[in-house]
This record gives structure tokens, C-alpha cells and sequence, in this order.
């Protein structure tokens, strides 16, 4: 029988409990509701400004620019409106650990609880080995957003384009910060992270927002979907990654992916 990670353990005892008993109860409880998808643990973040790192490389790729290509004028906007951006953001990222996910390899699905995503091929063949789900939501906030719409309703095109696309950043960011929290202080005992891959990449359909939304019990860091699956704040990333002894992380097979306007696609990763 599979054993929780030993640093969320840490994280859920409760005082007044020893350590072994708690051990014992959740072994006996995860044994006990294998179909069940228990929720083990929940937490929102709250990243710091100097802990989101917007790297110009990926905003300039994303203007279908390279480096070298940029001049000194885009390059000190982009620095500019980063400080700025980074003052005003409200980086928050949230997620819930779900026990025993159940994989359907010939359907390409995933069931948690009583919730079916439809992840699709690619995303089902590298969370397929997890023994845990993680399914998250970060955001920058809506005030780069804002300001956005606002240098564009004043004439400022270049200048809302870019602090759009540094918002876009910062919301990637905080889910790298979110992804690195989990690496480093929920996994350890031989468990490792898989990528993370949100709905409307990799041809899991984006539709399935509201039903990721729902495993989450409510703890979304303030995002909300309209109807049509669209995240509120804008600049907001969800998605989920895998905790295993027999997965891994790796770089995105971009080649995998029919997406050409995906986020991540050529992107620095640190």
C-alpha cells in the first residue's frame, strides 16, 4: 500500500496527535476510499512581487520577437511596466491534493470523485502513473488587466499590448511559484511532480473548466468561469499536475501538441 508523502503529514497534524496515529489514519482512510478521491489537503499562496520573475524572453516571444531583435525602446517598456505591473498585481494561487485519481487509458479520462475530465492522449499518458492529483488556480489579479485597457483606451496600443502580455506572465509565474511550493515542500519519500497542463492545452478540451473548478470545493483564490469556461480575473491559469513514485518532469513535448498558440510553447522555464 502507497504511503502519503511524509511532508504533507507534517502539514496536517493536528496538535495533540502523535505522529504514527496520523500516519495509520490516513493510510486506513486512503486504503478505505480508493474511488472516493478524498481531498487530503488544501492551501492557498500568496507569492511575493520579488518572487515572480517576468523574463522579457518570454514577452518578446510571445510579440513574435527574439532578443536580439527587440530595440531600446520595447526593451525599456517591458522593464518598466514589469515594475509596475508587479506593484499593483495580486498573485494568489491555490490548490487541493486529491487522493486516488482513476485513470481510463482507453477513454483518455480522468475521474476524481464522481468528476470525469476528458484530459485526452497526451495529458493522460504522463499523469497516468500519479497516485495524486494536485488541481490548482492561479492569478496575477485584475489590476494589470485594467491597466491594460486603459493605456489602449488612451491611445497607448504598444505600450496596453505589452502590459497584457506581462500580465499573462505573472499569472504563469505564480503557477510556477505554486508548482515549485508543491516540488519542494509537499513531495518527498521517493515522489515526484509531473508537469502541470490546464484545459484548453494539449487538446484536453477547455470546456471542462467548470468541472475542474468543482473538485476544488470552492477553493479557487477568488477566480471565477462565466458560462462559457472563461476565467475571472482574466490573467488566471488552472489546471492540475501529478504527484508519483512514477512520474516525472520533464520538458514540453510541444511537438505532441496541435496548440501553436500555446503559453508554454519555446518558453524559459526555470
Amino acid at each position: 500500500m502507497e504511503r502519503i508523502p511524509l511532508r504533507l503529514l507534517d502539514k496536517i497534524i493536528h496538535a495533540g496527535c502523535e505522529r504514527e496515529q496520523i500516519i495509520q489514519m490516513i493510510n486506513k482512510i486512503s486504503n478505505g476510499l480508493k474511488s472516493a478521491g478524498l481531498i487530503l489537503h488544501s492551501e492557498e499562496l500568496k507569492p511575493l512581487a520579488e518572487q515572480l520573475v517576468v523574463r522579457k524572453e518570454n514577452v518578446l516571444a510571445a510579440m513574435g520577437m527574439q532578443l536580439s531583435q527587440a530595440d531600446n525602446y520595447v526593451l525599456g517598456l517591458i522593464d518598466e511596466f514589469t515594475v509596475q505591473s508587479k506593484e499593483i498585481s495580486e498573485s494568489r494561487a491555490s490548490f487541493v491534493l486529491i487522493d486516488h485519481p482513476q485513470f481510463n487509458k482507453k477513454k483518455n479520462t480522468l475521474l476524481l470523485d464522481k468528476v470525469s475530465l476528458n484530459l485526452g492522449r497526451v495529458v493522460t499518458s504522463y499523469l497516468k502513473g500519479s497516485t495524486y492529483i494536485v488541481v490548482f488556480a492561479a492569478t496575477c489579479g485584475e489590476k494589470v488587466e485594467m491597466l491594460s485597457k486603459q493605456l489602449i483606451r488612451e491611445g497607448h496600443m504598444l505600450e496596453g499590448y505589452i502590459v497584457d502580455l506581462i500580465g499573462s506572465e505573472l499569472a504563469e509565474e505564480t503557477a510556477d511559484f505554486l508548482h515549485q511550493y508543491i516540488e519542494k515542500n509537499i513531495v518527498e519519500g521517493g515522489f515526484h511532480v509531473t508537469n502541470r497542463y490546464s484545459p484548453g492545452y494539449c487538446n484536453w478540451p477547455v470546456s471542462d473548466q467548470h468541472q475542474l473548478f468543482s473538485t476544488m470545493e470552492g477553493n479557487t483564490c477568488g477566480i471565477s468561469l462565466t458560462p462559457t469556461s472563461l476565467m475571472v480575473p482574466v490573467k488566471s491559469v488552472s489546471g492540475i499536475l501529478g504527484i508519483g513514485q512514477n512520474v516525472k518532469r520533464v520538458a514540453y513535448k510541444c511537438r505532441l501538441c496541435s496548440d501553436e498558440k500555446c503559453v508554454l510553447r519555446g518558453k524559459v522555464i526555470h
